[in-house]
């Protein structure tokens, strides 16, 4: 008869149920949703313009303007995405100089409400957010300051 070691029980529960290993079928879309919504808003600057032309900001010159940083070649690319999305219209008049308005389509305006609903996630959460950052980098570098330590974790 042969001595047998011990075995070490895993750290994580180990899932053998496969429907347990992937997300349900209906949570599947709703994060393709999200994140087909959330790549709509990638970008530097296409919340800050959302938010400008949902204020009433509209001509070209006035954008840049309120857009501290931005160069006019990255707000052009920007305003040119946001129409291409279908979020922004762009109507140029026939003037000499020829002047630009920028406003927001149906579809523009209907993304301002989950802007707001995020904006007043962010004011209420965002403290808590914040520490729980420092709390994260605080003990990174408490691990960095304490090699045994991390070797346990």
């Amino acid at each position: 008869m042969t001595d047998l070691a011990p075995v070490e029980t895993p750290r994580h529960r180990v899932l053998d149920e496969p429907q347990l290993r992937r997300p349900p079928p209906g949570d599947l879309e709703l994060i393709g949703q999200v994140n087909q919504a959330l790549e709509l808003l990638q970008g530097k600057w296409k919340t800050h313009l959302l938010f400008l032309m949902a204020r009433g900001v509209h001509r070209h010159s006035r954008l840049l303007d309120c857009l501290p940083g931005a160069s006019k070649k990255v707000m052009i690319d920007t305003l040119r995405a946001l129409e291409r999305d279908g979020l922004v219209n762009r109507c140029v008049f026939a003037e000499v100089p020829a002047r630009v308005e920028y406003s927001l389509t149906d579809l523009g305006w209907s993304m301002t409400a989950p802007l707001m609903a995020l904006s007043e996630w962010g004011e209420a959460h965002g403290a808590e957010v914040d520490e729980a950052r420092t709390r994260s980098a605080e003990a990174a570098n408490g691990d960095r300051a304490d090699p045994e330590r991390t070797r346990t974790n």
